[in-house]
């Protein structure tokens, strides 16, 4: 079985493929869709849509983890841009008929290291450990995706740690 992770984001979306294997998992894929600020929010949209729907082609998962978000009360245009990418892979995931499940940070946090309030080193950690990744994973975002691909697993009881 193969998962993608998700982590939505306007200037970043960052993107994590696992598959499943006999023992633990493999790391298939892993970056950022990134858009430039300069552009306008309608082309920034469909390179983040043309972007999933590419991954979603050529790894052909079985579902998608998308991260649950939060916006602060005080920024609610990032939340609304946030609605909006958002829209685009939901969008995305449903053309392909892929399952998508919404997972809370602190529940990503949790399931991989026993603390909601891990930080971004120790998920790194985590993450690099439990998919054999040496090196650096190239972006928070990234690691971000690829927690999310196996916490998305981990809830389908098809992978265990």
């Amino acid at each position: 079985m193969k998962a993608i992770g998700i982590d939505p984001g306007l200037a970043m979306t960052g993107f994590g493929v696992v598959e499943t294997l006999s023992r633990g998992g493999k790391a298939c894929d892993w970056g950022a869709i990134r858009t430039e600020s300069d552009c306008p929010i309608s082309l920034r949209l469909k390179i983040i849509y043309d972007g999933i729907k590419e991954l979603l082609e050529k790894w052909r998962p079985d579902l998608l983890a998308m991260e649950q978000v939060f916006v602060l009360k005080q920024f609610p245009k990032a939340a609304i841009q946030l609605g909006e990418v958002r829209g685009v892979i939901f969008l995305a995931a449903q053309e392909k008929d892929i399952p998508v499940v919404e997972v809370r940070p602190t529940e990503v946090k949790s399931a991989l290291t026993g603390s909601g309030r891990a930080d971004k080193k120790q998920m790194e950690r985590v993450i690099q450990q439990l998919l054999k990744i040496e090196g650096s994973l190239g972006s928070s975002h990234a690691g971000d995706a690829l927690a999310l691909a196996l916490t998305g697993l981990s809830r389908t009881s098809k992978f265990r740690w």
